[in-house]
């Protein structure tokens, strides 16, 4: 039997390493995509990647701020082995020592044993990275095609056109990055890159993940029922400064507010009621769907903040869409684009203040506050493609 050993020393309390082993949000903080974990002698484990990849065990050992021993049984592996972590308080952190143990004899065991190696030292470079100054390495690394995705299937498949039900649509490009360079558009759908076809659990994420900022990849994609090809170059991803305090990240988030909704307050200025609630067509939405649109992703945003900071964030297996029900619902309660710019901004505010709020121990959580600034630069991207949309079916109810 092999073992694969490993130290790191992090500059972060024991408790906080302990922490990032034993709690399912934390270990996708920077273990893994997907984690489940109960974190005492019996409790279940299960981590999986994007791609097919998984692991299943159970926690045999834990002693606080001092230890984790779990089983491990990855997809495909002849038979479980074991993993043990050990930490021990340094001046200015801990040192934590891993052992990968059980692996077999033969070829196969040696091949995976390669993978340990290199994915358990690549793994805990970034528990440091995330325990002693936020960034996550795997977004940090990725490179960005330069694009914003829309819902997508059969029936909006359909109505463009397109004669696959599979793939990523776009809802707008980024401009100076990659997809726009080459002329990629909204509604656009791509259904591979690199020869690599966007099904059976293949994503945009698994993709990337292998390539490198300046890499030249082939995106196959479909402009309604036209199959065609581009070569494109994969562009780095912007990453935002990191302000000192919750109280300056409000104040950003505050400015962003405020510019975006002088732009959409401009756009509609002048704009009659029956014109904002008139849908182009019945499969888009009016000015007040997006206006009530809007608004639920504002009320969504404080509730995906509050996870982050809290640390006990939800998994969810996919983006659900947007229910016209619930659009409906909103635009029930505020009929008008009065009544909907000033829920808006209400509810913007809120989060604001609930922002500026949040207790400034809250800071130790190095990761949780990068993960949320990281969120919170995305921000302005989806009020732009929204404003893009606002004055598109403007355009079409007065043409």
């Amino acid at each position: 039997m092999s073992t694969v050993k490993l130290e790191k020393s992090i500059k972060a309390p024991p408790a906080e390493i302990y922490h990032y082993f034993t709690s399912s949000t934390a270990l996708r903080d920077w273990m893994c995509d997907v984690a489940t974990a109960t974190a005492q002698p019996g409790g279940h484990l299960y981590m999986c990647w994007s791609g097919e990849y998984y692991t299943s065990g159970e926690y045999l050992e834990l002693k606080a701020d001092k230890s984790i021993s779990f089983t491990w049984f990855g997809k495909g592996e002849p038979h479980k082995t074991r993993v043990d972590v050990t930490l021990k308080g340094v001046r200015g952190g801990t040192l934590v020592k891993l052992a990968h143990r059980g692996m077999g004899k033969g070829q196969k065991w040696e091949s995976i044993t390669k993978v340990y190696q290199k994915e358990w030292q690549s793994a805990l470079e970034n528990l440091a990275s995330v325990t002693e100054a936020g960034p996550d390495l795997r977004i940090t690394r990725r490179p960005m095609l330069g694009i914003y995705l829309g819902d997508f299937d059969a029936s909006i498949a359909k109505k463009l056109g397109c004669p696959v039900d599979f793939g990523s649509r776009l809802d707008g490009v980024v401009e100076g990055m990659g997809a726009a360079k080459v002329g990629l558009q909204k509604d656009d759908v791509i259904i591979a890159v690199d020869g690599h076809e966007l099904i059976a659990g293949t994503t945009l994420g698994t993709i990337l993940g292998t390539k490198h900022a300046g890499d030249v990849v082939e995106v196959t994609f479909y402009r309604g029922a036209d199959k065609l090809t581009a070569n494109m170059t994969l562009s780095g991803r912007p990453i935002p400064t990191i302000p000192a305090s919750y109280q300056e990240l409000s104040k950003e988030v505050e400015k962003q507010y405020r510019q975006s909704m002088v732009e959409i307050e401009t756009a509609i200025n002048g704009v009659s009621e029956a014109q904002c609630a008139h849908q182009p067509n019945p499969k888009e939405w009016s000015v007040n769907d997006i206006l009530a649109h809007l608004i639920q992703s504002e009320v969504g945003w404080q509730n995906r903040a509050s996870e982050i900071i809290s640390g006990t964030e939800g998994a969810y297996d996919e983006y659900s869409g947007n229910l016209q029900s619930r659009i409906d619902a909103t635009l029930s309660i505020y009929p008008t684009k009065a009544s909907l710019i000033t829920q808006l901004k209400a509810v913007q505010a809120e989060t604001v203040i609930f922002l500026a709020s949040v207790p400034a121990d809250f800071l130790v959580h190095k990761g949780r506050f990068w993960k949320l600034v990281y969120e919170v630069a995305q921000n302005p991207y989806h009020m732009q493609s929204h404003l893009e949309q606002i004055q598109k079916a403007l355009q079409a109810v007065k043409a």
